[in-house]
């Protein structure tokens, strides 16, 4: 076995008896049940129904599932941990390795997730402010003010035109003090400003993605991780829909900070 994996089992604690005690057992148990889940579930979702090794099904899956993807190395362990009590043991009562309690957790905890994982609704449902190009700034303003909202989608007669972001707004104001245009004239503009000339100024106005409410949440981190890799095209917010379609209407939106303070 590798040395890395011993983090997840202990050596026989009774091994001079002979023996592994009712609770190494039912540890032991506990886990190979959640690996045989683990691996019904993955050849299930892969339509694999041939003898390819478990270490196989973790590689070809994690292209395709969010949930295999993140917990990949933790599967690619455990499958080594499974081999060792399975193929090393020398009768029902004994177990050359005893998982670690969290260990077992862990391996219940990614099946659990695999066969139900969480999806972004009705977790992310809530209140999405919308306004249209012709829109004055400063109910935007008074948005900001009032709920604290920072990101807002645009559409025109129904059709998607971008996401006016606080950023967005910052960098108009910025462009108009850079360019020579005195304070009062600049809060003129600002009084009499409308959203679409506003959207403009975003560098991607769209930065926001759309997504069906049966994704899950470890998809939608996904996304956020694979954009932060692209500056011009960062994901600012993830729409939710009902099937991921800009012309539905809005269920919910999910920004990174979202993610960050949802417990998964």
């Amino acid at each position: 076995m590798r040395q890395e994996s011993s983090k997840n089992f202990t050596s026989n604690s009774s091994s001079s008896a002979g023996y592994t005690t009712p609770e190494e057992r039912e540890r032991g148990e506990r886990f190979l049940a959640a690996y045989h889940s683990v691996e019904q579930l993955m050849r299930r979702m892969s339509g694999n129904d041939s003898r390819e090794s478990f270490r196989h099904l973790v590689d070809e899956m994690s292209k395709e599932n969010a949930v295999v993807r993140r917990y990949r190395d933790d599967l690619i362990e455990f499958s080594e941990l499974r081999n060792a009590i399975v193929h090393e043991r020398v009768s029902p009562d004994y177990l050359i390795a005893v998982p670690l309690r969290e260990t077992v957790e862990r391996i219940e905890e990614i099946a659990r997730l695999l066969s139900d994982p969480p999806l972004v609704y009705p977790r992310f449902q809530r209140e999405v402010v919308v306004f249209s190009p012709q829109d004055p700034l400063e109910k935007v303003f008074q948005t900001i003010y009032r709920k604290g909202f920072t990101q807002f989608p645009v559409y025109e007669d129904g059709v998607y035109m971008g996401l006016l972001t606080d950023r967005g707004i910052a960098r108009w104001v910025a462009g108009l003090m850079s360019g020579g245009i005195g304070k009062d004239l600049v809060g003129e503009i600002l009084a009499s400003a409308l959203v679409g000339e506003v959207l403009v100024s975003e560098k991607n106005p769209y930065i926001a993605k759309f997504v069906g409410k049966r994704f899950t949440v470890f998809e939608v981190e996904d996304l956020f991780r694979e954009s932060s890799r692209r500056e011009r095209s960062r994901i600012a917010a993830v729409l939710i829909t009902e099937n991921g379609n800009p012309d539905e209407e809005l269920l919910g939106i999910i920004t990174p900070t979202d993610l960050l303070s949802s417990s998964t």
